[in-house]
């Protein structure tokens, strides 16, 4: 699903960890799982920069733009269903797969106690609040169908649709609906989420440059950019977590077809990345550095939540806690994998406990150092537990 909304800049401040659900949307977590194109056509009517074509007269060329960047063919044709807007967002809620008020109070444990958000937030209430209006097309791997909202194909839509389409083509080849992948508390599903939201908002991004003309590329923008108010109360982190697949998820595509061209970027498919250090730094995907294995650290009450915080959600971590951009890449660099657990330590108060490993001794006290800048603002509520030259366990505290 491409919700509208203003283009994500710096990887500064990403997600944690998205998940792909029932159709092409993200639904995040931290640790563990979250949440008609009936025939082709050889050729179609020509429209004017003044006139805005039906969706099913721009489909085949947009279908065939698609194939074209992504050097694949359609193996059958994709269904279209064009809804008027009060029955496609209530489609849209009927198939909304978002997790439900119980998982999302264990990912507030970890957001809470990490410095996320304060512990008053209603982090379920924030999600809610962020979907529905801003969506204007999906495509559903449960019934291989893509939903657009309205009939005519302004520029925004026709962007929308190539998108869209690009995940119907993929998921024909490589499939993208893969379950298992969130159930082991660990990033393998951001990570291939981000790696076909990456595919699909590259070919968006191509069709506006190649096929849209600059007023329809204006026009495609401002729909955007209008469509993408936030609520008022709904924390950064959250818009944060909602743009992430958008926005590292193009730079690694791009890195990788830059490296090995097309083909490169289908065997992803095949052998996807598993962790944000991946996505972050492509060497690291295309060197085949995985992340090792940590124990599960020990929660001191009944456990909420665990699973790894990866290279983003400590780089968020450091972030919104008052480190520099600059400082907490360097104190993340070489990042081996890390493990935490979170509790409930009393009303409104959550723990939460992180091992982290480093590649080498150095890389270790990089991260010892920004980690301890770190715990120095947090007045009190975190530090570290356990040190050895190559593994460091912290506690933090909402």
């Amino acid at each position: 699903m491409l919700r509208m909304h203003p283009r994500f800049g710096a990887v500064t401040a990403a997600a944690l960890l998205v998940g792909v659900a029932g159709c092409s949307s993200t639904t995040v977590s931290f640790g563990g799982p979250a949440v008609d194109h009936s025939s082709r056509a050889t050729s179609a009517p020509h429209h004017g920069d003044g006139l805005t074509p039906s969706v099913r007269q721009a489909l085949p060329r947009i279908e065939a733009f698609v194939e074209k960047e992504r050097g694949l063919r359609f193996k059958h044709p994709v269904k279209v269903k064009l809804l008027a807007p009060r029955a496609f967002v209530k489609l849209l809620n009927k198939g909304d797969k978002s997790p439900s008020r119980k998982a999302i109070n264990k990912q507030e444990s970890v957001f809470a106690s990490l410095g996320l958000v304060s512990p008053k937030v209603d982090l379920y209430k924030a999600f809610k609040s962020t979907s529905d209006q801003s969506t204007i097309g999906f495509y559903k791997f449960s019934n291989k169908r893509l939903y657009v909202k309205g009939k005519r194909a302004t520029p925004g839509v026709r962007a929308v649709m190539a998108h869209e389409l690009t995940h119907a083509l993929t998921d024909q080849w490589f499939g993208l609906r893969r379950p298992k992948l969130s159930k082991d508390n660990q990033e393998r599903q951001m990570a291939f989420t981000a790696l076909s939201e990456g595919d699909a908002e590259r070919t968006r991004l191509a069709y506006e440059s190649e096929v849209l003309t600059s007023s329809q590329r204006a026009v495609a923008e401002r729909q955007e950019a209008g469509a993408g108010g936030a609520p008022p109360d709904v924390p950064q982190v959250v818009l944060e977590l909602i743009g992430f697949p958008y926005s590292i998820g193009p730079r690694f595509v791009d890195a990788i077809v830059a490296d090995g061209g097309i083909k490169a970027l289908n065997r992803a498919y095949r052998h996807p990345p598993v962790s944000s250090e991946q996505l972050l730094n492509p060497a690291a995907f295309l060197e085949h550095d995985t992340p090792k294995h940590v124990a599960t650290p020990h929660a001191d009450r009944a456990r909420l939540e665990h699973g790894d915080l990866g290279v983003v959600g400590l780089l968020l971590m450091f972030e919104h806690g008052g480190i520099s951009n600059s400082e907490a890449l360097a104190s993340l660099h070489g990042w081996g994998g890390d493990q935490f657990a979170s509790w409930q330590a009393g009303k409104r108060k959550w723990c939460l406990r992180d091992t982290v490993v480093m590649d080498s001794v150095d890389q270790m006290s990089g991260f010892r150092t920004g980690l301890s800048d770190w715990i120095g603002m947090r007045d009190g509520r975190a530090r570290i537990e356990k040190s050895a030259p190559n593994r460091t366990t912290f506690i933090t505290c909402s």
